[in-house]
């Protein structure tokens, strides 16, 4: 009999349906969850992608965002983040990842940017984004001061993708690198590439200022000029336009056109306090005062500077500018401070080591100066030495060099100082000042008084200073050695006698005799000879030489001091191997310098 109930088989038939029906509505909202989110994301990236192009097509700089550009980019991290945590291992992975790393990298979050796309790479080695993501992740690299990781990036794209759209770019950012670097040939080339191979790109304006610096900075002037007047009839930016004038006004200042660069800076006086350049303007206009020759007008300028103006840049430059219009009025006390304060700038200055040696040398001159009042008699020629060749050497005074060097060739007490001062004379008579009657004058001074010095050796015409030192120390060797011997004679000698007159002597024993080796000296340990003729001393620099040949005494061995000079000096005529080797270097080199002669 059959029952009249629901049939079980319909029943369950119906629940799995529904419960089907379910999972399938499940999924698809959780799919459309996943997509929606994701669209939603792209969606506000898109907004804030829209501002920006807008800023590049008004020549304005596009890595400045708005408030909602900031924020547009950050949902965008935020709706992608959510994608990343809900739905691991969904399709749209690679999607999320590329749009967080992109939307890092514009609000300049690089390193997080870096990370993203790391992952990017590492899960997805054939993603369709790859092309973009290196050459974003060569900017990242680039903007975190990594420029070896962003060339390594830019060479991955050039051979992966080498009709990449991203090529323009790829050469910007190459050059980009070298001018973050200071390689400015390199910058120079790239940017000139660039400029050559897209004429119509954006922000070509930027390209060519930049192209203009590195002009600048290899001292091109006249292709700087004409590279700045290039950004001034192109570009649509006031701000961009200001700096190209200014740079423009200071190339014409060094090829010479000065009215032009005059009136140029003049029209930039309005517009100076809106870009808080007015200290960059004051010192275009002092430079061009300085190269017109009116330096009279310059320094007050420079003196005057409000102190509001003077950045840590500005000031160095002033400071550096000021201190050498006081040298070269002598004001040297009012230059040396300024000079050194701008050297702890010196990355800033145009001539970092012109102004560290002016600077020096100004130090050195004061600090002897000041020593003379206090300084022993013995001492002055010295100081009035080091005054004189840092005159003449570093700061180009050869007239007062002059005065000082005559004071120091009349000294008896330092007949070293003194020989110097002679040829320095002579020098600067002869070189510097064109009186060569003066410079014979003072030539025959020195052979007179310094006949066998270097310095007259020179005078006299000879070449070779290196074989000529060598020599006078080989001959005062052989001096000592020859004095030595008689010593040593006049000992055996004595000791001849005291032996005979010994308690003893007859009977061979007592305390007059004294074993020895063949051929060593009692008190003597073996070996020692050979050992002092193998570390004899080779010759040293012209200085030290010359120092050794003025003084030619050899003053007396004293009592028991006898052993100890035998085994410091060498008792054979060779030179010892050192030596030697030292002498065939020399052989090799230029003759010393007189420069070198007057230190």
């Amino acid at each position: 009999m059959t029952g009249t109930g629901p049939n079980p088989g319909r029943s369950n038939a119906l629940r799995y349906a529904v419960l089907a029906a379910a999972v399938v509505v499940a999924a698809l909202f959780c799919g459309c969850a996943k997509y929606n989110t994701f669209f939603n994301a792209r969606k506000a990236f898109n907004s804030a992608e829209d501002v920006r192009k807008e800023r590049i097509k008004n020549g304005e700089d596009p890595y400045e965002l708005s408030t909602q550009q900031t924020s547009a980019y950050n949902r965008a991290v935020k709706k992608c983040q959510i994608v990343l945590d809900d739905y691991p291992g969904s399709g749209l992975t690679d999607d999320a990842l590329f749009l967080m790393a992109k939307s890092y990298h514009r609000v300049a979050s690089y390193r997080m940017s870096l990370s993203k796309f790391d992952l990017l790479f590492q899960n997805f080695p054939v993603t369709e984004y790859m092309e973009e993501a290196y050459y974003l992740q060569a900017l990242n690299h680039m903007f975190i001061g990594d420029v070896s990781g962003s060339n390594d990036y830019l060479q991955k794209l050039a051979k992966q993708f080498p009709d990449s759209r991203f090529q323009a770019e790829t050469l910007r950012v190459s050059a980009d690198n070298s001018y973050a670097l200071e390689s400015w040939e390199q910058a120079r080339d790239s940017y000139a590439d660039y400029v050559d191979r897209y004429p119509e790109a954006e922000g070509l304006d930027e390209i060519e200022l930049r192209l203009a610096n590195c002009l600048w900075e290899l001292e091109d002037y006249e292709a700087a000029v004409a590279s700045l007047e290039r950004v001034v009839a192109g570009t649509d930016s006031k701000e961009r336009l200001f700096e190209a004038d200014l740079l423009l006004a200071r190339s014409l200042t060094r090829i010479g056109e000065n009215e032009r660069a005059k009136e140029l800076i003049t029209s930039l006086g309005g517009d100076a306090e809106l870009y808080g350049a007015q200290g960059e303007v004051t010192l275009a206009e002092a430079e061009n005062l300085i190269a017109a020759g009116r330096v009279e007008d310059a320094a007050p300028m420079l003196e005057n500077m409000p102190a509001e103006w003077r950045t840590p840049a500005i000031g160095a430059r002033a400071n550096d500018m000021l201190g050498r219009i006081y040298l070269d009025q002598w004001k040297i006390e009012e230059a040396a401070p300024l000079l050194r304060d701008a050297v702890r700038n010196h990355r800033i200055l145009e001539d970092p080591s012109g102004t560290r040696i002016l600077s020096n040398a100004l130090s050195q001159y004061i600090t002897a100066d000041q020593r003379l009042d206090t300084a022993s008699e013995d001492r002055i020629p010295a100081l009035k030495l080091v005054m004189a060749n840092t005159l003449l050497l570093n700061l180009d005074r050869p007239r007062l060099a002059l005065d000082r060097y005559l004071e120091v060739a009349e000294s008896e007490i330092d007949t070293l100082s003194a020989v110097r001062g002679l040829y320095a004379a002579h020098l600067i008579y002869r070189d510097r000042l064109s009186l060569p009657d003066s410079a014979a004058a003072m030539a025959d001074l020195l052979r007179t008084r310094y006949p066998d010095s270097p310095h007259t050796f020179l005078i006299d015409g000879g070449e070779d200073l290196s074989s000529f030192l060598l020599a006078e120390r080989l001959a005062a060797d052989a001096e000592v050695r020859d004095l030595l011997e008689t010593f040593r004679e006049q000992r055996a000698a004595a000791d001849t006698v005291a032996t005979a007159f010994a308690p003893g002597a007859e009977s061979g024993s007592g305390p007059g005799l004294t074993a020895a080796e063949p051929g060593v000296e009692p008190g003597v340990e073996p070996g020692a000879v050979l050992d002092a003729e193998q570390a004899a001393p080779p010759a040293g620099d012209a200085a030290a030489a010359a120092a050794a040949i003025d003084s030619t005494t050899v003053p007396e061995p004293q009592q028991g001091e006898l052993e100890t000079d035998e085994q410091q000096l060498p008792t054979s005529a060779e030179p010892a191997a050192g030596q030697k080797q030292e002498e065939e270097k020399k052989e090799e080199e230029e003759p010393a310098g007189w420069d070198d002669l007057l230190r």
